[in-house]
């Protein structure tokens, strides 16, 4: 694994960095949180052109 602040390589099994001390996220952990953030993005965009539809549709 490659530490996520200063790259460098982290035996297996070790959550902090032996370099930088810096905690390591949990393997996956990244790519959720760039999920949740898209979701959100489309649920926003998608209530935005709702209320569009809503507001012209009069």
């Amino acid at each position: 694994m490659i530490c996520e602040y200063c790259e460098t390589e982290i035996p297996i099994g070790l959550s902090v960095c032996p370099a930088c001390r810096k905690p390591q996220s949990a393997p996956g952990q990244t790519d959720r949180r760039a999920l949740w953030f898209v979701l959100i993005v489309v649920v926003m965009f998608g209530i935005a052109v709702a209320e569009h539809h809503l507001v012209f549709s009069h």
